[in-house]
């Protein structure tokens, strides 16, 4: 009887101890329970364990640190990390005052490096630069408790007071209230400028009224301008109808954006009937500029009877984004503007090509004849087949008057395109070089571009408008920004006679380095400063995470009041230090592009 019992009682102990076990294993997984073993004389004989892999032997990490009352949810686990990092780091300041106190450092570590930093100063202003709305004790002026929010705030209406407190002109408020009532317009009539039309049709594209009724309205007889922005509402015939009447009548520019409706081959059979005479032989049109923008519907051999019948008074041409055109097109620009012509041409001093199909034989074609030998500006952007060689051969021609250069996102050009540039510009009238998105450019092209007194080799060109955005990474350097600046600014004996007598500022105008990269600093601040002070109106430096609050604050506080436009997308190191302390952060004549989201105005 009392064996029975006695066997009763082990079982329940038995049970009892796996129970406490599963729980306390269940609870607190980090923690062993304190019944050690089951009550069995051997435990290899026992056929319950703890886990499924038998009883761990090592401690867990609550045991090693003492923390056997933690739970396991995850505020105790978060307790516990925190007391390990704060153990951490009395740790780490324990060993930092250790060595402090060592003696290993020298005393007079401090004042050298003092020392260097005046040192660093004195050869760098921008460092020295200090905020306005900073006072002596660099404490800020408004309240300590004042979050970014507010600053942010604060900043937005002040923009918008600035710009309400702009009041609009009177020739403003005419072409607005023009606008508003133009249905009830029949015609402007002959004492309207062209240039007035032009805003009167920009206001009309804004607000959706340009049909056929305002384009009839809007150009009558004597008209000198034609510059429509977008021809999208306009129709062929209509077209046809207005140039019957205004190119007889004098019309000088032809200047057609979206126009791959209207402009076709029946616009230019109208172009070339109304500047012929009435025997058909010469040609009595005035027009000297034509700018044709997506004109679709305008094929090759159109290209070439237009520059044909007009060439006697043509001296500007731009096509952009025209996919028909090819070999006769530029084959007509090489006849008809040759020394030797067929006929007698006016001087082409302008060509603007953008966006078309061209290949190297067409292109290569414009070089065959001395017709650009009288080019003052070039464009040929976004022809995917210009190489260096192509751009050589008609640069050559062209180079020794040519004033503006752009071969903006052609993506085959390298850097012997720069110094083709350079041998071309033998006279030193460049003065406009844009060279936006070319990956194919180097430092090393570019330092040797800008660098003076190479044996063989002109000086740079004195440049007014430079750009070099969304060139290769780190390609632009702030050794490359001074050299550029240096030989805009240092060439006053270069200048043509015409800008001579005219006292015109030395320096550069406009600055386009978007997308530089680290490779530009504080540095290029300091040399736009440097050289460029009473010139500079235009800097773009997007994307130069290197360029800090101090040196940019130091450009806008140190440069003239000609300075108009900043951008500064992507510049996220930027802080208020630069957007309210600049000298010129109420200015309402000066705008700062990207320094948030803003819906546009138009």
């Amino acid at each position: 009887m009392e064996s029975s019992s006695s066997s009763r009682r082990t079982r329940s102990q038995i049970a009892r101890s796996v129970a406490d076990r599963e729980a306390s294993r269940l609870a607190r997984p980090e923690r062993r329970g304190p019944l050690g073993a089951l009550s069995h004389a051997s435990k290899a004989l026992s056929a319950v364990t703890s886990t499924p892999s038998g009883v761990c032997t090592v401690r867990s990490y609550a045991a090693r640190n003492n923390c056997n009352d933690e739970w396991s949810g995850p505020f105790s686990v978060a307790r516990q990390m925190i007391a390990a990092r704060e153990a951490a780091r009395e740790r780490r300041e324990a060993v930092l005052k250790q060595k402090e106190n060592s003696g290993r450092e020298h005393p007079l570590d401090e004042i050298v490096e003092q020392a260097e930093l005046e040192k660093k100063r004195k050869l760098n202003p921008s460092m020295r630069w200090k905020p306005q709305i900073l006072s002596n004790g660099d404490e800020p002026r408004f309240s300590k408790q004042e979050n970014i929010y507010m600053k942010r705030r604060r900043r937005v209406d002040r923009q918008k007071t600035g710009s309400c407190q702009t009041i609009p002109t009177l020739f403003q408020l005419c072409v607005t209230f023009l606008v508003m009532n133009f249905e009830f317009v029949e015609s402007l009539g002959d004492r309207v400028d062209d240039s007035i039309r032009t805003k009167i049709c920009e206001g009309l594209v804004s607000a959706g009224k340009f049909d056929d009724e305002a384009f009839k309205a809007v150009t009558d007889t004597g008209l000198e301008v034609l510059d429509i922005v977008d021809c999208a509402s306009i129709t062929q015939d209509q077209l046809v109808k207005v140039l019957n009447q205004l190119v007889p009548g004098g019309l000088q520019a032809l200047l057609l954006n979206h126009s791959g409706r209207c402009f076709g081959p029946k616009a230019v059979q109208a172009i070339i009937k109304s500047s012929s005479d009435a025997d058909g032989r010469g040609s009595l049109s005035a027009l000297t500029s034509i700018a044709i923008g997506g004109a679709y519907m305008l094929t090759d051999e159109d290209s070439y009877l237009l520059i044909q019948g007009i060439c006697e008074s043509l001296s500007s041409i731009g096509f952009k984004a025209c996919p028909l055109l090819g070999q006769r097109f530029c084959s007509s620009i090489a006849q008809c503007y040759g020394s030797t012509p067929t006929m007698n041409s006016a001087p082409l001093l302008e060509l603007v090509l953008e966006g078309l199909k061209l290949s190297q034989e067409d292109l290569r074609l414009l070089s065959s004849t001395d017709a650009l030998r009288n080019l003052r500006n070039i464009e040929l952007k976004y022809i995917d087949l210009l190489d260096d060689k192509c751009a050589e051969s008609i640069l050559c021609v062209a180079g020794e008057s040519l004033e503006g250069i752009n071969l903006s996102h052609n993506l085959l050009l390298t850097d012997d395109v720069l110094s083709c540039i350079r041998r071309c510009n033998q006279t030193g009238t460049l003065r406009s070089l844009q060279l936006a998105g070319l990956k194919g450019l180097t430092k090393c092209g570019l330092e040797t571009f800008f660098t003076r007194d190479i044996q063989g080799l002109p000086q740079p060109p004195a440049l007014r408008v430079l750009d070099l955005s969304e060139s290769a990474e780190n390609a632009m350097t702030d050794q490359i920004v001074e050299l550029a600046v240096l030989s805009s600014s240092s060439a006053a004996t270069t200048l043509v006679p015409s800008e001579k007598s005219s006292n015109s500022l030395v320096g550069l105008v406009h600055l386009n380095i978007s997308g530089a990269g680290t490779a530009v600093s504080d540095k290029s601040m300091e040399n736009l400063v440097k050289y460029c002070s009473t010139s500079l109106r235009v800097l773009n430096v997007s994307y130069c995470p290197n360029i800090s609050s101090k040196g940019l604050g130091y450009l806008v506080t140190e440069v003239g009041d000609q300075l108009e436009k900043l951008s500064i997308w992507g510049m996220a190191q930027l802080t208020d230090e630069f957007h309210d302390g600049h000298r010129r952060s109420r200015d309402t004549r000066f705008e700062v592009i990207g320094s948030w989201m803003k819906k546009s105005a138009v």
